[in-house]
């Protein structure tokens, strides 16, 4: 039950709940706290489907200097007179390019270098790049 207080006079005061105001500071905080959460959970979602595009365009460029290592040193994808090579996947765009180079300075092409850039629009143009140089063997 309720007890009821006295005050200096004597008349008595009763617990009765919480003012208007205290109820409208209490949900304005409340407010202010969820909005937080909702704008936090926002920028998580979007930094997460970021980072699963930079993933699958690394995973892609991969792959592709993995195909080209499989291929003889001869062959027309890995020929740099043909540059710039280019394929298609889903929402990205796959360059490659390929340039002699002499290692050793005695005029003869001793390796390829095979620089790969993997392209997408997300919140602008996006890119991943990666190189390997291939030996001629």
């Amino acid at each position: 039950m309720l007890e009821k207080q006295s005050n200096k006079r004597g008349a008595q005061i009763g617990n009765q709940g919480y003012t208007l105001i205290e109820v409208v500071i209490a949900i304005a905080v409340f407010s202010i706290g969820f909005l937080a959460i909702a704008a936090m959970q926002t920028t998580s979602v979007q930094g997460n489907a970021s980072a699963r595009r930079v993933t699958e365009a690394t995973a892609l460029a991969e792959n592709q200097i993995e195909s080209l290592l499989e291929l003889p040193y001869d062959d027309n994808d890995l020929d740099p007179a043909l540059n710039p090579h280019e394929a298609t996947q889903g929402p990205y765009t796959i360059n490659w390019n390929v340039t002699d180079s002499d290692l050793d300075a005695d005029g003869a092409n001793d390796a390829k270098i095979i620089s790969v850039t993997v392209n997408w629009s997300y919140r602008g143009n996006r890119n991943v790049s990666l190189q390997r140089i291939i030996p001629e063997l």
